[in-house]
């Protein structure tokens, strides 16, 4: 008897949503897509049907940037997918078409349809949060049984968050940067900021009750403050954060610059800074670690699995990696599953 195939499907056990995210181009993101639907075919323990779009464009025969070629996007009967009305023609099987939506892209509106046979598909979806939010809920009405999935374009790691997915799978690879090193550090550094802790549960209710982007909570109150986090807010907060500040809540988008700002004007230690979810954070490799060594106590509103990370070694540029070594170095570093793209 043959040993069983480690199966990605394995990992993603519990979920209804999933993100597939690339730390950068040719990270294999389409590869893992392919996979998954491959397990599914198989009978893999997923909810069914399976139903798919794409922020960015999936499922073409040759990247329109780089002109390298790309894994084709093949599924089963009853699969739904979402994808730009000029590219129904592209989409090689009998398909029935279920919804148009007023998701507009360059490619024209975003529609729903399902695959009535097996086929080869090229998907284009919304560049938006807020459109995946619209073709998330537009599945859900469709089918609340299937098991929706993003493939994420280029750096756009908000698929995961902005309470859109459950769970996210990360690739990264030798496109990323042609040092190993390099490659491992800002993958493990990625991997750390998805598996930052959930913030105490009250917090939800405090965020709820503000459209603040900044807040200050202090012996039971709420202290909002005005102004723009990239800009005047570290100052404004600064000027307000006393000895009593128990947390600091923080809406949309935070960067490295408004902490280095903020933490030359005053001290986080032990204070709780809570953000809404990991993919709102932009920080460089090992920045987190240096936040703890200064007493920042760092959580989120709402957490994301993180499941898997998937590995691939090669690169169009040439730089390929040694695939044995590449996934047991990662191994060392994170720990989550890991897989190589070039084996499944």
């Amino acid at each position: 008897m043959h040993a069983r195939k480690d199966m990605l499907s394995d990992e993603l056990r519990g979920l209804h949503s999933l993100a597939i995210i690339g730390m950068e181009k040719n990270a294999g993101k389409t590869t893992v897509l392919n996979r998954i639907l491959e397990e599914a075919r198989q009978g893999g323990d997923l909810p069914r049907p399976l139903a798919i779009t794409s922020i960015g464009r999936d499922g073409e025969e040759k990247d329109v940037v780089t002109s390298t070629k790309k894994p084709k996007i093949y599924v089963e009967s009853g699969t739904l997918v979402a994808t730009a009305s000029s590219f129904l023609s592209r989409c090689h099987l009998t398909k029935e078409i279920l919804a148009s939506t007023d998701v507009r892209t360059p490619l024209g509106e975003v529609v729903l349809f399902r695959a009535i046979s097996d086929g080869f598909v090229e998907i284009a979806g919304p560049s938006s949060v807020e459109g995946v939010r619209s073709i998330k809920e537009a599945f859900l009405a469709i089918d609340p049984g299937c098991f929706y999935i993003v493939d994420g374009a280029i750096s756009r790691k908000s698929t995961a968050g902005h309470f859109l997915t459950e769970g996210a799978v990360l690739c990264a690879g030798a496109s990323l940067d042609p040092s190993m090193r390099v490659v491992l550090k800002k993958t493990a550094a990625m991997v750390e900021q998805f598996q930052l802790p959930a913030a105490p549960k009250m917090f939800s209710k405090v965020f709820s009750e503000t459209q603040a982007k900044a807040a200050i909570c202090e012996e039971g109150e709420l202290l909002e403050v005005e102004g723009d986090l990239a800009f005047t807010m570290a100052s404004e907060i600064a000027n307000k954060l006393t000895e009593k500040s128990e947390a600091l809540l923080l809406r949309g988008v935070v960067t490295e610059s408004f902490f280095k700002s903020l933490l030359q004007k005053v001290s986080l230690k032990g204070v709780q800074v809570v953000i809404e979810d990991a993919t709102r954070l932009f920080i460089s490799a090992g920045y987190i670690d240096l936040l703890k060594r200064q007493g920042v106590v760092l959580e989120v509103l709402q957490p994301i699995e993180l499941r898997a990370v998937c590995l691939n070694p090669f690169s169009p540029r040439g730089a390929d990696f040694e695939a044995d070594v590449f996934q047991r170095e990662m191994k060392k570093m994170i720990p989550i599953p890991v897989y190589d793209v070039g084996r499944m």
